[in-house]
């Protein structure tokens, strides 16, 4: 289980630069909530815009991640992404990423590189349900959308943050929560209309092969671990 943080994206030969606020947060089986938001003008006020989300299973190697994306907000037909991994030279908590991908803005596939530092995962504060603890929750929703077409949802809580991303055909939505210990949960970014069951992996005592319902789609509780 991890959490990570994006500090840049450089494509090749372009300076480096952070335009999103990007956190991949990976449950102990390997699946993963990618959500990368614009940055708004100011700290003070929520994200508003998604610039890319994906959600999937990694299924790489230390020193060479790949990553299926089986919902993604580009597209209904997603595509894997791989890259090599290799440990920043002077810094011990930063991975370096490099490898090729689609240019959100030219669509060329182009050579890129990707800092990633990783956050520590905090346990819960006195007063929550795992006082002292660390957790790790994924929850994953497959049915058939309103068009009858096919809705997924995706939901990974790693420690003090918890990120979902749902699809229905051409609709997407996402959520990203982080929790203060002293002011509890909040919802820090909301985009689209699709309710998600974000609450319940800090309010439910989850276990694996849980169904939890809610405003009548399925979410399936795909992993758990707290210790």
């Amino acid at each position: 289980m991890s959490i990570s943080e994006r500090l840049y994206i450089r494509w090749l030969p372009d300076e480096a630069s952070e335009p999103t606020s990007t956190l991949v947060l990976t449950a102990p089986n390997r699946q993963f909530v990618d959500l990368r938001f614009i940055k708004p003008s100011s700290p003070f006020v929520p994200c508003t815009a998604l610039e890319w989300g994906f959600g999937g299973r990694s299924v790489g190697t230390p020193e060479h991640g790949e990553w299926i994306h089986d919902i993604d907000s580009r597209t209904q037909d997603p595509e894997a992404d791989a890259g090599d991994i290799f440990p920043h030279p002077t810094l011990p908590d930063l991975e370096l990423e490099r490898g090729r991908m689609r240019h959100p803005e030219s669509g060329e596939v182009r050579d890129y590189e990707e800092a990633w530092k990783h956050i520590d995962v905090l346990p819960d504060p006195a007063g929550e349900l795992h006082e002292g603890r660390r957790v790790s929750v994924f929850l994953e929703m497959d049915e058939e959308g309103a068009d009858g077409g096919r809705r997924r949802g995706m939901i990974s809580r790693a420690g003090q943050y918890c990120q979902g991303i749902v699809r229905d055909g051409k609709y997407v939505s996402v959520q990203r929560w982080s929790r203060a210990n002293r002011e509890g949960w909040k919802e820090v970014a909301h985009i689209g209309d699709a309710s998600m069951a974000c609450d319940m992996t800090w309010t439910a005592a989850l276990k694996e092969g849980d169904k939890v319902e809610r405003d009548g789609h399925l979410w399936v509780v795909k992993a758990v671990k707290v210790w």
